[in-house]
């Protein structure tokens, strides 16, 4: 290749395999947010209020519900980003969300809706969705190629020793 044509190139970004699959899986959560809990949560809000079975507090729930949804799949876009992007802040952001994803998935051992079927069915969706989660959250946490890549964002307080 000639000189000209080799500045005409712009730079290359040299990501870490980790970041394509990092991306990937938040792209997946934030579908399956936006599917499942957006789309599929006002169907059935619709349906339910439509035939009378749904109102009052527990539409006000719902609706909670639906806007958490919303919150989950909009941070799971943004951190699917930040992580393309190389920014500091995708670890950050990445791990928070990763744990409030894992809170409300252990919440349905306790508080699962009848119709979603036996015991053993929420225990492979929580075991699954565990691994997922806490999987992402140790390679933001302790993959050396993901920090530099990212840039070591300070996630905890200054009272650690500078290496």
């Amino acid at each position: 290749m000639s000189a000209h044509r080799l500045a005409e190139r712009p730079p290359s970004v040299n990501r870490p395999i980790q970041i394509y699959v990092l991306v990937a899986l938040w792209a997946v959560k934030g579908f399956e947010e936006l599917f499942r809990g957006v789309v599929g949560g006002s169907f059935f809000i619709v349906q339910q209020t439509a035939q009378a079975k749904l109102g009052g507090y527990m539409l006000h729930l719902a609706a909670q519900s639906i806007l958490f949804a919303a919150l989950m799949t909009a941070g799971s876009y943004y951190v699917m980003a930040a992580l393309w992007l190389g920014r500091a802040a995708a670890r950050t952001w990445g791990i928070a969300l990763a744990l409030v994803n894992e809170i409300s998935v252990l919440a349905y051992l306790f508080t699962r809706p009848p119709e979603f079927g036996g015991d053993i069915a929420v225990v492979r969706t929580v075991t699954i969705a565990s691994i997922v989660n806490l999987g992402i959250v140790g390679v933001l946490l302790f993959d050396g190629r993901v920090v530099r890549f990212l840039g070591n964002a300070p996630l905890v307080g200054g009272w650690v020793p500078k290496r």
